[in-house]
């Protein structure tokens, strides 16, 4: 099969690539003159790259002529609200091309790369599964707005013929960019010794089983179904103190309060406005560091008779790796 990527550079792009080209698949990826080649140099010699612009119609009907399947990976992560028009712009609209570039060139499987943040939440609810329908309320933010926007367009491309498929993974964990924000901040946040852990509670996922699922939903014939992706949840305190513990670090022991969320969202507005940079603290994430969701992976494990990798592993794996590339 030949596969069209967004996303490639980045940490769940690569490991898509990897496991493609395991499979004996044919890769072609976008990417921006600017695009770190990082996590892929090992192999980037084994990918056709084409250098372009999502919202460019004619780059993107260029690109996927004579493609089998697209696996759309790309997307811009904020909650800091100056953010949202370009978010929009990135995760939407750019959807949309890519969408109505696939069904004008044929492509027969698309598949989208999604987030849990697009699942509709409830004040109250604890478990939430697929059939969680999006709702505006509490736990929405601009990001996960984009995210659920982005998924009607996909949608939108089932009903006029793509054999579509949604995966919404929980935050993913493995050995990205050191320093340079992801997921890979909270291996970051547990290296530096942080004191504070918010109250909530974290669902996490491995990269590497994230893109075997991805891979093996691409090569099936099921069509018009999402899955969560999602191994467990854990507390804060506990997930940040394991991290710690495979850096041979201290983890963090005080709880942060509403209160101090209160300070340090208002702090860290005037500080994104004084320095004009993103704001990484916000009202939207104040909220969600504290919300208690499980989201249930059963959906996926059926259909795939898939078992997730445990914690300890994925942090072991990913903090052997980080060492290893920045001589931690």
């Amino acid at each position: 099969m030949k596969v069209f990527i967004t996303g490639a550079t980045g940490l769940l792009g690569s490991f898509i690539c990897r496991n493609l080209l395991a499979k004996g698949h044919e890769i072609k990826a976008v990417k921006r003159t600017t695009s770190k080649m990082t996590l892929l140099e090992d192999i980037t010699d084994q990918i056709d790259w084409v250098v372009g612009d999502m919202n460019d119609t004619v780059f993107l009907e260029e690109s996927l002529t004579g493609i089998d399947g697209v696996i759309h990976a790309a997307a811009i992560i904020s909650f800091d609200k100056r953010w949202e028009d370009r978010m929009y712009h990135t995760n939407v609209l750019g959807t949309a091309d890519i969408v109505n570039a696939s069904l004008k060139c044929g492509v027969k499987k698309f598949m989208h790369i999604s987030s849990v943040a697009a699942i509709g939440r409830k004040v109250g609810e604890k478990y939430l599964d697929e059939n969680n329908r999006w709702e505006e309320g509490e736990f929405d933010s601009i990001y996960a707005r984009s995210k659920y926007y982005q998924e009607l367009e996909v949608w939108r491309g089932a009903q006029e013929g793509l054999e579509v498929k949604i995966v919404n993974p929980s935050i993913v964990l493995g050995p990205g960019l050191w320093g340079a924000g992801g997921s890979t901040s909270v291996f970051n946040y547990a290296y530096d010794e942080k004191s504070f852990h918010p109250e909530g509670t974290v669902n996490y996922v491995d990269v590497r089983d994230v893109a075997e699922i991805i891979v093996k939903l691409l090569e099936s014939d099921i069509s018009d179904e999402r899955f969560i992706l999602n191994a467990d949840t854990i507390g804060y305190k506990e997930f940040f103190g394991k991290i710690a513990t495979a850096f041979g670090k201290k983890g963090p022991s005080k709880q942060v309060k509403p209160w101090m969320l209160k300070v340090a969202v208002a702090l860290e507005f005037i500080r994104s406005r004084i320095t004009g940079k993103e704001a990484m603290i916000t009202k939207d994430t104040a909220i969600l560091s504290r919300a208690q969701f499980h989201f249930k992976n059963d959906k996926i494990k059926k259909e795939l008779g898939f078992e997730f990798r445990s914690l300890d592993e994925s942090i072991a794996w990913t903090v052997e790796n980080l060492k290893a590339k920045n001589n931690l």
